[in-house]
């Protein structure tokens, strides 16, 4: 087996298969260092396969899903935020020019198809006749180059504007044709527009009411009825979306419970009927409750510590070195996910195309110990480790990291803040650690440009390297996927080596559901994605 993930896989095949006992399985499994969380879950968790979602002929129309969130959405406007529980409504509500399915291939959506000119610097899509926006106006393709436009103003402040940098123009000659022209080639062009923060939005409203952050008027499968900040969001049925069939239920309540042990209860009590990310400490819970199911995997987000390396003494690479020198994995990954993960000082696991095997050295006190005393603090320094204070698992890993940064003799005060705060000074560099994750990817360069590039909005280390620079512009116009592996393994390689991150490890994802939700499909980059062809059979 190549990596503990497979080790995983098939152990839960033969389980599911008979030819493993349960009992037995757990047994492998730990002697081999897995996860106590994810082995609970053995004959308990389907798999999520790679098959294509859709719609069913079978399905049953109507119904109201009950979706418990972990954390309020707070910003509805999908150019501006950068909230993940804001996606995951918004997904509902917009679309997007391109979308993906759960193998991360680009699909059509608001374009019907697409067609690349030889030198890569001209994508020109066919724009899909007989879709209209929640307020009953036709789409066509001038929304398109509006709301590309809008995140490329430097006025919208969208963390995405530099993934549009490349576009040297964006053309709609008429209603059903968009062309758009890059300055380069980029490879990653298409999986960078198939993300909610390019979702397609109408210049009235946009107009009308200042900006979408509490108004929500898109093309997608459901329509927005009301939001109410720190309790619930609620969206109906778009009786006319342009997928024939679909959606299938008539309403979905996100009822927004942060609590991760108030979010189980509302499941098991039947107060909701489906939980995003669901926690993997109540695997257990959940597998002893026949009413309930959970399907899960890996998920493509990283879990890391950022440093920031333009404010001293972090500007030292020796510090920043001492610092991933002292991580010890694993009491973090116990503390932050019950275990249910993989450690990694990489970006990508071994299972994705971009990924490889790294071996994680132990824990080396007396060499970070040395480091630090060359870089002139041989008894230590103060500092601040800052992470967010809703999402648990996070707080939980910065807690752990603070305790191992001791070992060096490095004080870090906790710094726990709400989004709001919390972004403006992660992405305004006011911070010195910071223990977080990225979004999910489709494609290595979504995590890769946008964080590590120099010139990136979103390069919150203030990491700036030439060879890095360089390194990123190869993969980008690369279009052999062998070589952009090598490439983006020299990427990760020179991350090691600089440390303007310290990779921690990768989250296994799941979702808990009510056993009459049908249908549900377990997508790698987030959770609760594919309510549209969800349906009740109750």
């Amino acid at each position: 087996m190549d990596s503990r993930r497979d080790v995983f896989l098939d152990l839960a095949e033969k389980v599911s298969q008979g030819t493993l006992s349960r009992r037995d399985a757990i047994k492998r499994g730990t002697a081999i260092g897995l996860g106590t969380a994810s082995l609970m879950a053995l004959g308990a968790m389907p798999i999520a396969s790679a098959q294509t979602a859709g719609p069913n002929p079978n399905a049953k129309a109507g119904g109201t899903l009950r979706v418990g969130l972990q954390a309020d959405p707070a910003e509805l406007d999908p150019h501006k935020t950068t909230l993940t529980a804001a996606w995951h409504v918004i997904e509902h509500v917009y679309n997007t020019l391109v979308a993906t399915n759960p193998s991360l291939e680009p699909i059509p959506s608001l374009a019907e198809s697409w067609e690349i000119s030889e030198d890569g610097l001209t994508y020109t899509f066919a724009i899909r006749q007989g879709v209209t926006f929640h307020n009953g106006r036709a789409f066509v393709a001038n929304d398109v180059k509006y709301s590309y436009e809008r995140i490329m103003d430097p006025e919208t402040a969208s963390a995405s504007q530099s993934d549009l940098a490349n576009v040297t123009s964006i053309e709609a000659p008429d209603d059903a044709t968009l062309i758009i022209t890059l300055g380069t080639p980029d490879s990653s062009f298409l999986a960078k527009i198939m993300g909610s923060s390019f979702s397609i939005v109408p210049q009235e409203e946009v107009e009308a009411n200042g900006d979408l952050m509490n108004v929500m008027i898109g093309t997608g499968p459901f329509k927005f009825v009301e939001y109410i900040p720190n309790s619930n969001l609620i969206v109906e049925k778009n009786e006319s979306y342009w997928e024939e069939g679909l959606p299938y239920l008539d309403r979905i309540e996100f009822q927004i419970v942060p609590d991760n042990t108030a979010r189980t209860t509302a499941l098991t009590s039947g107060t909701v009927d489906f939980i995003e990310y669901a926690p993997a400490q109540d695997l257990p819970i959940f597998e002893a409750d026949s009413s309930v199911m959970v399907v899960g995997d890996q998920n493509t987000n990283i879990r890391f510590a950022a440093i920031n390396t333009q404010v001293e003494p972090f500007t030292d690479p020796k510090v920043r070195q001492a610092i991933s020198m002292v991580v010890d994995r694993d009491p973090i990954i116990n503390a932050a996910i019950f275990g249910a993960g993989q450690a990694t000082n990489i970006l990508f696991p071994p299972t994705f195309w971009a990924g490889y095997e790294s071996e994680i050295a132990a824990p080396d006190i007396e060499g970070a110990k040395a480091l630090l005393a060359e870089a002139g603090f041989p008894d230590g320094f103060k500092t601040e480790l800052h992470s967010w204070s809703q999402y648990a698992f996070l707080s939980n890993a910065a807690v752990v990291l603070q305790e191992q940064l001791k070992q060096i003799g490095i004080e870090s005060e906790l710094r726990f803040e709400e989004n709001a705060t919390y972004l403006e000074n992660y992405f305004g560099h006011n911070f010195q650690i910071s223990v977080t994750g990225t979004s999910a990817y489709v494609d290595p360069n979504d995590v890769v440009e946008s964080n590590f590039m120099s010139t990136s909005t979103q390069n919150a280390s203030g990491y700036n390297n030439p060879e890095m620079d360089a390194l990123i512009s190869s993969g980008m116009t690369e279009t052999d996927q062998a070589t952009r592996a090598q490439i983006y393994h020299d990427v990760q390689e020179l991350i090691k080596k600089d440390n303007p991150w310290v990779n921690l490890f990768i989250a296994s994802q799941y979702e808990a559901m009510k056993t009459f939700v049908m249908d549900y499909e377990h997508f790698p980059t987030g959770s609760g994605v594919s309510l549209k062809w969800v349906w009740l059979d109750q």
